[in-house]
């Protein structure tokens, strides 16, 4: 659905889009301050007082997002943005207000490990955004009315979710000091953790529109929009494992070791012949997907999607770092996310949209690898051995693809898969 809007928007009205969908998700990740994480770890120890915690989580949400809300709403006078612009942000900022509201129900959800609720309502909210988009575009609505789905969705998920978690918990609204300043104390650091991750793959579009027209900033956006998609997998990764490796303590295990190969190999699985694939079939994508008037996202999107790939291969190990060695992943993630950031600044200018690919790449394999070696001190389990069989399939399954790249798109991924999946398969990789 995100390719139809992008065609029809053009990169202009494309790139119009994606700054203030940029920044929705600059603040959205920032504005829980880090608390879901405290909030799942102690229900995780203990359950008991889930009513309690869940209350105060509230309490505490409620002032944060008002802050976030109101300088979200003052950023365009910041910055000088365009009227439509900064419209679509106010319209933007009910949207997040409403949506933050929500996000104390969703750690209860996975502190509750019943992420099937998540999944449900996650579905629901996709499906009527790809109707309201598809009503947008058939009745050629204007680039604000494209934000309302925002305030929409955010109002139903808030409503939806009170009503399916009143079996799990229902909160008590009573403040407790004590618990909102160890709220606040711990949620510092996975603030600081989530919003240097959401900095390193969104702020280079902040950054390119104050030296590059809108129309550079929707080609970006577009060859980046695939990776938006893509991230749900290391997300499940972190949503399934979080609360699992949270109540234990010690991680290092065999059954851990053993399901944590189980999940890389999987993962492995996956990214490989994604990077791969993408690479070689960059223009049959982009093309097929958001129409000739991009061609100039077709180089940037064979760059931007070893990100994806990057992050696919320390999905685990994210996870780890997050439980055990949480302010070393911040500084790791703060060094990373300043080189991104001042990479942009002094590069933009130069080279365009090119540097930004670059960059976001260069940064995750920095990320990757300080992660890499840190998190093997908690759980130690085989990391290159299982890439091999991987990156053969994938190597076969390029070259042959690469010869009739021609074809039609849809065929050639299924002539890809049946390709990747059959040596998969007969090399013994596929286990039960």
């Amino acid at each position: 659905m995100q390719a139809k809007l992008a065609s029809y928007l053009g990169p202009d009205g494309f790139g119009k889009y994606s700054l203030v969908m940029a920044f929705y998700a600059i603040f959205f990740l920032f504005i829980d301050f880090g608390i879901s994480r405290y909030f799942i770890k102690k229900v995780g120890e203990d359950g008991g007082q889930t009513p309690l915690y869940l209350g105060n989580f509230f309490i505490a949400q409620f002032f944060s997002s008002l802050v976030i809300f109101a300088l979200f709403l003052i950023l365009p006078k910041i910055f000088g943005y365009e009227a439509d612009v900064a419209r679509a942000m106010i319209i933007a900022a009910v949207g997040l207000l409403l949506a933050s509201m929500s996000i104390p129900f969703t750690a209860l959800v996975q502190a509750a490990q019943r992420i099937h609720i998540l999944a449900v309502i996650y579905f629901v909210d996709t499906i009527l955004k790809a109707a309201w988009f598809t009503f947008a575009i058939l009745s050629h609505k204007d680039i604000e009315f494209l934000f309302w789905i925002l305030v929409v969705v955010g109002a139903s998920d808030l409503v939806v979710f009170a009503i399916a978690t009143r079996l799990i918990a229902r909160p008590k609204i009573q403040a407790h000091r004590q618990i909102l300043r160890e709220m606040i104390l711990y949620g510092i650091s996975f603030a600081m953790l989530v919003g240097f991750e959401t900095l390193i793959a969104k702020a280079d579009v902040v950054i390119q529109k104050h030296f590059l027209d809108y129309d550079a900033v929707g080609l970006y956006s577009a060859a980046y929009r695939f990776l938006d998609f893509l991230t749900f997998l290391p997300a499940v990764v972190a949503i399934s494992l979080f609360p699992y490796f949270s109540a234990q303590k010690d991680i290092d295990s065999s059954d851990n070791r053993d399901m944590s190969e189980k999940i890389h190999r999987f993962l492995l699985a996956v990214a490989v012949p994604l990077g791969v694939g993408s690479t070689v079939l960059a223009s049959n994508i982009i093309l097929t997907s958001f129409g000739p008037g991009y061609e100039g996202a077709i180089l940037p999107f064979r760059i931007l999607i070893w990100s994806t790939v990057i992050t696919l291969f320390y999905g685990v190990a994210n996870v780890v770092m997050q439980v055990k060695a949480l302010k070393t992943a911040i500084f790791i993630l703060l060094s990373s996310t300043l080189f991104n950031i001042a990479g942009n600044i002094v590069l933009i200018p130069r080279y365009g949209i090119m540097a930004s690919a670059w960059l976001t790449v260069l940064s995750y394999i920095l990320v990757a690898v300080l992660y890499l070696i840190h998190s093997r001190r908690y759980l130690r389990f085989p990391l290159w051995r299982p890439m091999l069989r991987p990156v053969m399939s994938s190597a076969v399954m390029g070259f042959v693809i690469w010869q009739i790249r021609e074809w039609n798109l849809f065929l050639l991924i299924g002539i890809a898969m049946v390709i990747y999946f059959s040596i998969l398969f007969a090399a013994g990789f596929l286990k039960k």
